[in-house]
């Protein structure tokens, strides 16, 4: 399964409670059974180490961080379901075996200068396209990340801005089979495909939109809470 923006904070925004986020996670987990959860980031700041365990004794996860994180929480939880030691958080650059997947991560959002806000870090275009690089030596079958790629069609208020146009030279250096990426907030599920063949999803697990995805040898599905309602091949 992979979510994105789940956004669990104590808090009610635009009408939805953020602070049921977890439950749901839960109740999705449980109804699917998933071998592993992947994450393209923003927890939300209500995470913390006890709920997260629940977690972890029912799915291996393993996510990026985005922009709305508990890093102090996140940085210190691994994988029990794990038959190795396996951080929660992904490496930047690796390039994870899960499954039958060969998946990587890219963390975090880009700033002009390296700098944290809310104690998240930020990177520099130089910095997020060199981990870019070097994943680009391996074959990738799913890419996470966070800061989402210049794509005007799917998002008209897009402006070419320094992240997004760079966020999008690292997934065409990367060309991935798959992109999975949030962040955005615009309706619950966005589908495209690059001119060289890498498919892209954009999905929003929040409260407002609780979409996530189930994906079984590169057939994915998008379903909302307990309801598939696409295929995407």
């Amino acid at each position: 399964m992979a979510i994105c923006d789940l956004h669990y904070d104590k808090r009610i925004y635009r009408g939805f409670d953020e602070g049921k986020a977890w439950e749901w996670l839960l109740s999705i987990v449980d109804y699917h059974s998933p071998e592993y959860l992947l994450s393209c980031g923003d927890w939300g700041t209500a995470v913390n180490e006890s709920e997260f365990h629940e977690l972890l004794r029912k799915v291996i996860v393993l996510t990026i961080y985005g922009n709305h994180e508990k890093m102090e929480v996140l940085s210190k939880l691994y994988n029990v379901r794990s038959n190795s030691y396996l951080p929660v958080l992904m490496e930047d650059g690796r390039i994870y075996n899960i499954g039958g997947l060969r998946v990587a991560g890219i963390n975090g959002i880009i700033a002009r200068e390296r700098k944290y806000k809310k104690g998240v870090p930020r990177k520099t275009p130089e910095e997020y396209l060199e981990i870019a690089k070097r994943i680009a030596g391996g074959w990738v079958d799913v890419l996470l990340i966070h800061e989402t790629p210049y794509l005007p069609s799917l998002f008209p208020f897009m402006e070419e801005r320094l992240g997004p146009m760079t966020a999008l030279k690292a997934v065409e250096m990367i060309k991935p089979r798959l992109i999975i990426n949030g962040h955005m907030h615009s309706g619950g599920f966005k589908a495209h495909e690059f001119p060289w063949g890498s498919r892209y999803i954009y999905i929003d697990s929040s409260q407002q939109n609780r979409h996530y995805l189930v994906i079984e040898d590169m057939e994915v599905e998008v379903w909302r809470d307990l309801e598939k309602i696409s295929t995407i091949l």
